[in-house]
C-alpha cells in the first residue's frame, strides 16, 4: 500500500485546498519533507496521523498527545485546528484526507482507497470519517465502523509509532532505557512482524 496523495483543506497553518501529489516511478520514489522551523513539517505529519485515528492519534506519539494536552483537551484541539484565516472568513469546515493506491487486502479487492476526516467547528459534534473504494463508500467500513476498518485493514496504531515520527524520533527510539518503553517498543515490533496477527488467529 503506497500512499498517493494527501489534500490539507483548512487544517492549522494549509489555508484553502492543499494537495501533496506522492506519485511515484521507478525514477522517483522518495520523497524528502524539509523546511525551516514553523514553516508546517509537524503540522503536515500531524493532519496525517489526525486523518487516520482522530481522537486516538494521541496512541501514536507522546508529541501527539503532548498537543492535545496543551490544547486543553481533544475537543478543543480540533476546534483549533481550523485555520485562522478561514474562520475569520466565515469558512468553519476543514479536512485531511489520504489516497492510498496499490492496495493489497484480500478482504478488500480494489486500486484505490481513500480516507477523508472532516470537522465543522460551527455544526459538528464529533468529526465526520469517510472511506472510500475505488470513488465509492466502503459498505465494510460502515459496517464494522471507520475506526476499526482504518485500524484492522489499513494501519493499526502500534505499527502506525513507527511511521508517523520526525527525525527526534529516531533519537528518541535509540536512547529507549525504561521498562515501559521497552515493552511499548516489543509491541510494535509484534505488531510489525505480524507476530500479534498470529497470535490472534491461534486463539
Amino acid at each position: 500500500m503506497i500512499i498517493k496523495e494527501i489534500e490539507l483543506y483548512n487544517f492549522r497553518i494549509y489555508k484553502g485546498e492543499n494537495i501533496i501529489d506522492l506519485t511515484s516511478d521507478d525514477k522517483k520514489n522518495i520523497f524528502v519533507i524539509s523546511g525551516r522551523n514553523g514553516f508546517g513539517k509537524t503540522t503536515f505529519l500531524m493532519s496525517m496521523v489526525w486523518c487516520l485515528y482522530g481522537k486516538n492519534m494521541q496512541e501514536v506519539d507522546d508529541i501527539y498527545k503532548k498537543e492535545i494536552v496543551d490544547q486543553g483537551g481533544y475537543s478543543k484541539y480540533i476546534v483549533n485546528s481550523l485555520n485562522r484565516l478561514a474562520k475569520a472568513e466565515e469558512n468553519f469546515k476543514f479536512h485531511v484526507s489520504i489516497t492510498f493506491t496499490d492496495v493489497n487486502i484480500p478482504e478488500v479487492p480494489c486500486k484505490e482507497i481513500v480516507v477523508k476526516r472532516s470537522y465543522n467547528t460551527k455544526t459538528s459534534v464529533v468529526e465526520d470519517v469517510e472511506v472510500l473504494i475505488d470513488g465509492y463508500p466502503s459498505e465494510l467500513a460502515k459496517e464494522v465502523g471507520h475506526e476499526i476498518f482504518i485500524r484492522e485493514f489499513i494501519m493499526p496504531i502500534e505499527i502506525a509509532k513507527f511511521f508517523f515520527f520526525d527525525a527526534e524520533k529516531i533519537v528518541s527510539l535509540a536512547e529507549v532505557n525504561t521498562a515501559e518503553q521497552r515493552n511499548n517498543l516489543s509491541r510494535a515490533y509484534s505488531e510489525v512482524l505480524g507476530i500479534k496477527k498470529y497470535e490472534d488467529i491461534k486463539k
